[in-house]
C-alpha cells in the first residue's frame, strides 16, 4: 500500500461533539458542512465464537463508541438517502489519502445528486489507528455489529430517509457490506423491519469472514457484489460461489467478477505488490453454521498465515467504475 502520512488536523465540523481524535477529521477540508457523531456499538466475542456472542447476548458487555462524519445535501431539507461508506483495513484515514480518493469523490458526486453520505471509523473507538497487527483487535463481527448499530442510529435521524440506506467498502468494509444482508445477525442486533436498500460491496473476502455457510438474505436488500480476477488477496470465485448460494436462498444480488482488476481496484494508482501483508489463503475456511457455532477446524495462526498480495488499480478500473457506482445508487437510493 502507498505510504500514509497519518497526521490528525486540527479541524472543527459544524456542531462537532468529539475531540479531533479520529482520522475521519482529516476529511474536513473535502467536507466542510460535515457533522461528527459518535454511535453506539459493541464488541463480540472472540474468533472463532463471534456470532455466539450474539445468539447469548454476552456482546452486550463489551459497549464502544464508534465515530462517524455525516454530511446531509445542501438543498433541501429531507428525509434524504443516505449511503453509509465503510473501510478496509487501513483505517479511517484512507477516506483523505491522496491514493484512495475514490470515496471521497464518488461522496461529493452523490451528495450533489440529494444524497447524504456518512464516513463510519470502526478503529478510533476501540483505540486502533490503521492497518497492521493493531487491527486484529477487532473482530471481523465487531465491524458487522458496527453496520447494524449504524442503521439503527440513522432510523432515528429525521433528515434520514431509513428505507433509502446505502452501504459500501472494499476489502474489510466490503465484507460489512455483504455481512448486512443476514438476516440471523440483523434479527440478533435491532429491529427487523430495518435494512439497507442497497449494498455494493468491492474485493471481499468470502472464505474467510465467518459468514453463513448457508445464508439467509435480507430480500429487501439490493446486492451488486464487484471483485476482480487478480485479487490475489481475497479469491474472485469463492465470492462467486457465496454469490450463488445467496441468490438460491432467494437474495436480490448480482456478482460481477472484473478481469483483470485486483484487491483494491479503485485506488489511483498502478497496483504494488505488499511483502508485509497477511494472507490467509492456507488457513482452514470460516464459516457461521445453521446452530451460530463456527465450523469445527476454523484456525487462524501463525502456522497457516502466508504474507503478501498486490493492492491497488490500474487507471481502467479506478475511472471506469465510477460511473456505474453512482448509477447503482442512484438507482435504488433516488
Amino acid at each position: 500500500m502507498k505510504n500514509i502520512l497519518i497526521s490528525f488536523f486540527c479541524i472543527f465540523f459544524s456542531n462537532s461533539v468529539l475531540a479531533g481524535t479520529s482520522a475521519l477529521f482529516t476529511l474536513g477540508p473535502y467536507f466542510k458542512d460535515g457533522k461528527m457523531v459518535r454511535i453506539k456499538s459493541y464488541n463480540s466475542g472472540p474468533f472463532p465464537n463471534e456470532f455466539m456472542s450474539l445468539k447469548d447476548g454476552s456482546y452486550k458487555n463489551s459497549p464502544v463508541n464508534i465515530d462517524a462524519l455525516i454530511v446531509y445535501p445542501k438543498k433541501g431539507e429531507g428525509p434524504f438517502p443516505i449511503l453509509v461508506f465503510n473501510h478496509s483495513s487501513g483505517g479511517a484515514i484512507l477516506y483523505s489519502n491522496k491514493w484512495f480518493k475514490f470515496n471521497r469523490q464518488m461522496a461529493r458526486q452523490l451528495l450533489k445528486k440529494g444524497i447524504a453520505v456518512m464516513f463510519v471509523d470502526n478503529f478510533n473507538g476501540r483505540h486502533v489507528v490503521s492497518a497492521g497487527t493493531d487491527q486484529s483487535q477487532v473482530s471481523t463481527f465487531s465491524f458487522y455489529i458496527d453496520a447494524f448499530m449504524t442503521l439503527e442510529y440513522l432510523s432515528k435521524d429525521p433528515k434520514i430517509d431509513i428505507k433509502k440506506v446505502g452501504i459500501t467498502g472494499w476489502s474489510r468494509g466490503g465484507m460489512n457490506s455483504l455481512a448486512i444482508a443476514e438476516k440471523r445477525i440483523r434479527d440478533l442486533l435491532i429491529s427487523n423491519d430495518l435494512y439497507f436498500a442497497a449494498s455494493l460491496p468491492r474485493s471481499v473476502e468470502c472464505r474467510q469472514s465467518g459468514f453463513f455457510r448457508n445464508p439467509q438474505p435480507i430480500k429487501e436488500t439490493k446486492i451488486w457484489m464487484v471483485n476482480g480476477s487478480k485479487d490475489d488477496a481475497s479469491h474472485a470465485h469463492i465470492c462467486e460461489e457465496y454469490g450463488k448460494k445467496m441468490l438460491t436462498n432467494g437474495a436480490d444480488i448480482k456478482v460481477t467478477t472484473k478481469k483483470n482488476w485486483g484487491h483494491g481496484f479503485e485506488a489511483n494508482y498502478e497496483a504494488e505488490y505488499e511483502a508485509d501483508q497477511e494472507a490467509w489463503h492456507n488457513c482452514p475456511d470460516y464459516y457461521t453454521e445453521d446452530d451460530g457455532s463456527p465450523n469445527k477446524d476454523a484456525k487462524i495462526d501463525a502456522s497457516c498465515i502466508t504474507y503478501g498480495y498486490h493492492v491497488g488499480g490500474f487507471k481502467g478500473s479506478w475511472n471506469s467504475f465510477k460511473r456505474p457506482f453512482k448509477k447503482f445508487f442512484i438507482q435504488n437510493l433516488l
